[in-house]
């Protein structure tokens, strides 16, 4: 049974059609591989977390992929959505986020690493989806992930093969 279980290329949850929106937070250029995740969340996303919250919506709280470049380098935003008409404090960015339709994974927060790498390395290439690399792949961190009370989301843009 262990064994059957531990060959079952994982699904996602759901698909999720999602409007353009609009990101406020922190942006790294970084690999995320060797990427401090603590370090970059507690020292450099939680002390400008009033500033974000005074112009975002909601409580969860985002981890954004955009395309880097040729280097294998990622940009990364560690924000939330933003409200309409809000001023971007120095040192923090607004990216744009248009609609997409994205794969739904959900995972804990301690899983985050193998859950991307099995997406990539099971579920993508055995489905009859391409990831849609001109929009950004998310992880959503809503309250209680990190009690283990709540999954971390995990969103991939996706079209369908032709």
């Amino acid at each position: 049974m262990l064994e059957e279980e531990s060959e079952a290329v994982m699904q996602p949850v759901r698909f999720e059609e999602r409007p353009a929106g609009r990101l406020l937070g922190i942006q790294r250029r970084l690999d995320p591989h060797t990427t401090d995740w603590g370090a970059l969340w507690q020292e450099e996303y939680a002390p400008r977390l009033p500033e974000i919250e005074a112009r975002c919506t909601g409580d969860v709280c985002l981890g954004a992929y955009f395309a880097g470049g040729d280097d294998g380098l990622l940009e990364f935003v560690a924000g939330r959505p933003a409200r309409d008409g809000v001023d971007v404090p120095a040192d923090l960015v607004m990216r744009e986020i248009p609609a997409a339709t994205y794969a739904v994974f959900e995972c804990t927060m301690e899983a985050i690493g193998a859950t991307w790498d099995a997406i990539y390395s099971d579920w993508l290439p055995s489905s009859s989806y391409v990831t849609d690399a001109d929009k950004a792949c998310f992880e959503e961190f809503a309250p209680g992930c990190h009690e283990g009370k709540t999954p971390v989301r995990i969103l991939v843009p996706v079209v369908q093969q032709d």
